[in-house]
């Protein structure tokens, strides 16, 4: 005889189920301990996309994701590598037309490819130091950044693995103000302003 034990099922009737309501919006303070709003990879939301792929697919997939920002790479068989970043803004903003236009290619022909940030140019926490980092720690490294994601690795076997991320927008909902996607556009003294009116 099994040790599992068939659970009791109902009928789902015709008239169709109601959806749960959403959970609602996290909300955090600077004081608070910067992993309430960080996103672990390894349970989070992650996309990833590869790199030859075309510009207006991976919008439309993030956009049915619900993300705002993919990872460029590969992943096999649950483990990938990163090679970049891709954003929303990215895609959308003047930066494929610029890389057309230099390239004297359509717009259409563009890959993912010739408007990600490559991995090497962000940032990356150490996923020690982030465990005691409180939310406004992370705020004050967005900004020094210049970022709207800043990654957090950990060291195993001596390399660096991507372990999550913090993201400006789901910093700047939890604290109640707008840190936006280009922090470069805001000087430190306003968030500080910002982050003491709460």
């Amino acid at each position: 005889m099994s040790e599992f034990h068939v659970l009791a099922c109902v009928p789902a009737g015709t008239a169709g189920l109601p959806l749960p309501r959403p959970h609602e919006r996290l909300s955090a303070g600077p004081a608070d301990a910067a992993l309430k709003v960080y996103t672990d990879l390894r349970s989070g939301p992650c996309v990833i996309v590869p790199a030859n792929d075309g510009l207006d697919e991976t919008l439309r997939l993030m956009l049915r994701a619900g993300v705002r920002m993919a990872f460029v790479g590969d992943a096999t068989e649950g483990i990938g590598s990163v090679q970049g970043l891709i954003t929303a803004g990215d895609l959308q903003g003047e930066r494929p037309v610029l890389r057309a236009l230099a390239a004297g290619v359509p717009h259409d022909d563009l890959k993912v490819a010739d408007v990600m940030s490559a991995i090497a140019d962000w940032p990356l926490v150490e996923l020690a130091a982030v465990s005691k980092a409180r939310v406004g720690d992370i705020v004050a490294t967005l900004q020094s950044q210049g970022r709207g994601y800043l990654l957090v690795g950990e060291r195993i076997d001596g390399q660096w693995r991507l372990r999550g991320l913090f993201s400006a927008s789901r910093v700047g909902q939890a604290l109640g103000t707008a840190l936006g996607e280009d922090l470069k556009s805001r000087s430190f003294a306003e968030l500080e302003a910002a982050l003491a009116h709460r």
